[in-house]
C-alpha cells in the first residue's frame, strides 16, 4: 500500500519533457460535476451536454466549463468543471445554468446514478503553476481518500514535496486540490497535464533518488513515510479534454 500510495506522488514530477498546462489560476475554488453513462447510451449523454454548453454560450455564460472524458476507470463517465473562483461567486450564477440542471433532466435519465457534484479548493501554496495559460488535452487524475484526522499531516507532506521539488530543475505542472463538500472527507485531488500517453510512463525510482539528492535519504525516508502512513486509499484514472462538449472561450457581455 505504502508504494502504491507513494508511487503516485511521482504524479507531482515528471523527468521528461511535457508542456505546462494550466488547470486553475487566480481564485481558489472549482466546480466539478460527475456523469455516468448508462450502457449503449454514451452518445445521447454527451448530447445532452453539447446542449448545455451550446446553452451557455447563448446565454453568455462568463464562466469557462470544460468536459473531460474518463479514458480509464468506470467509463463512459465525464466530468464538467469550472476553474478559478470565489466561493461568493456561486451566489451569482447563471441562473438555471448549474450544469446539473438544464443539461441534468436529460442527463439523469440516460445516467445509472444521480450526478455527483462537488467543491474542490485549490491548494496554490503546494502547486506548482507554470506560466502557459493553454488548457491540456489529457491529464492523469490522482484521487487520494486519507484516513480521518491526518490531514494536517499529508498538507505537511505535501508541502515537503513542493519545496524539495523546487529546488530542482524541470519541474513540471501539479495542481492540487482538497475537497470541501460533494463527497467522503479527507480528500485531496492530484491533476497533471499529459503531452501524450507516453508520458503517463513515470518511473518512482527517478523520482525517489532525486528527493534523496534534495533532502538526504534520512529527510527523503521520513517525508515518504509522511506521505503514506496519511493515505487510506487511492484511484488514478486518464481524462482527455473534449472540447466539442466545452465551453472554452469567457463569453462578453453582461449576464442576462
Amino acid at each position: 500500500m505504502k508504494r502504491n500510495a507513494f508511487s503516485l506522488a511521482i504524479l507531482t514530477i515528471s523527468l521528461v519533457a511535457v508542456s505546462r498546462l494550466v488547470f486553475a489560476e487566480g481564485s481558489s475554488v472549482a466546480r466539478m460535476v460527475f456523469f455516468n453513462a448508462k450502457p449503449g447510451f454514451k452518445e445521447p449523454l454527451e448530447e445532452a451536454i453539447k446542449k448545455q454548453m451550446d446553452w451557455r454560450r447563448e446565454q453568455k455564460d462568463p464562466w469557462r466549463w470544460l468536459t473531460w472524458e474518463y479514458m480509464s476507470g468506470e467509463v463512459p463517465r465525464y466530468g464538467v468543471a469550472t476553474f478559478g473562483h470565489a466561493w461568493a461567486e456561486f451566489d451569482h450564477a447563471l441562473a438555471g445554468g448549474q450544469a446539473e440542471d438544464a443539461a441534468g433532466a436529460a442527463a439523469s435519465m440516460l445516467s445509472p446514478t444521480p450526478p455527483v457534484v462537488q467543491y474542490f479548493e485549490h491548494l496554490e501554496d503546494v502547486s506548482d503553476f507554470g506560466m502557459q495559460t493553454n488548457t491540456p488535452t489529457l491529464a492523469e487524475i490522482a484521487i487520494f481518500q486519507l484516513h480521518y484526522g491526518k490531514t494536517a499531516q499529508f498538507y505537511k507532506a505535501l508541502s515537503g514535496f513542493h519545496d524539495a521539488l523546487s529546488r530542482g530543475d524541470a519541474v513540471n505542472r501539479y495542481e492540487w486540490f482538497e475537497l470541501r463538500s460533494g463527497g467522503d472527507t479527507p480528500q485531496f485531488m492530484l491533476m497533471i497535464p499529459r503531452a501524450d500517453w507516453d508520458a503517463f510512463d513515470t518511473r518512482a525510482d527517478l523520482f525517489l533518488d532525486r528527493l534523496e539528492q534534495t533532502l538526504g535519504k534520512k529527510k527523503a525516508a521520513k517525508l515518504f513515510d509522511q506521505f503514506t502512513s496519511a493515505v487510506k486509499s487511492q484511484q488514478r484514472s486518464a481524462v482527455r479534454l473534449r472540447p466539442d462538449l466545452s465551453l472554452l472561450s469567457i463569453q462578453k457581455g453582461p449576464k442576462p
